[in-house]
């Protein structure tokens, strides 16, 4: 199977931009029925995720460089990743994450709140299930296995979104009414 130059950068965006994208536009939407709202809060956390993603990237992606030139440096074998890796990384996390959140926005602009949510939280499933398979296959592991953890680890972060949507749906109603 042939590695994708960045995959690191990339797998990075989907996976955190489905967990906290969907997780936020879940929990928007459970929190508010308000569409403005749920955009608002969509595109304003998903940019300012992709850009947190793609600067935690490079910052992570020079400082884990910087320690492997120290372990070269110091005998031992070791791989060091290039300037262009590092960057391509960074740009395939902004790029993926703002790709995310356009395709979990997607629905919210064709059907009603109650049906988005279904769709957003079927299209999560399906992109982990996708990145678990690939990333199995890559590794030698079994790809299922793979699967199963990449999306139990998904649904993990949308259920708590949920629960944090409901919860403050409550407090709002409660307080602020």
């Amino acid at each position: 199977m042939k590695l994708i130059k960045g995959l690191q950068g990339a797998a990075f965006g989907l996976v955190d931009g489905v967990i906290c994208i969907s997780g936020m536009i879940v929990g928007v939407a459970i929190a508010s029925d308000d569409l403005r709202i749920i955009f608002i809060s969509a595109v304003t956390g998903g940019l300012t995720d992709a850009l947190g993603n793609s600067i935690g990237m490079y910052l992570s992606g020079y400082s884990e460089r910087g320690a492997q030139i120290h372990s070269k440096e110091h005998g031992i074998n070791e791989t060091v990743h290039s300037r262009s890796e590092i960057l391509d990384s960074s740009i395939l996390s902004f790029l993926t994450t703002l790709l995310i959140m356009v395709v979990m926005l997607a629905p919210f602009y064709f059907l009603d709140i109650a049906k988005s949510i279904i769709v957003c939280i079927v299209l999560s499933v399906i992109t982990l299930l996708g990145l678990g398979f690939y990333v199995g296959k890559l590794s030698g592991e079994q790809p299922l296995k793979t699967c199963i953890k990449f999306v139990g680890l998904g649904i993990i972060g949308i259920v708590f979104s949920y629960l944090i949507g409901n919860v403050l749906k409550v407090v709002l109603l409660t307080f602020f009414v």
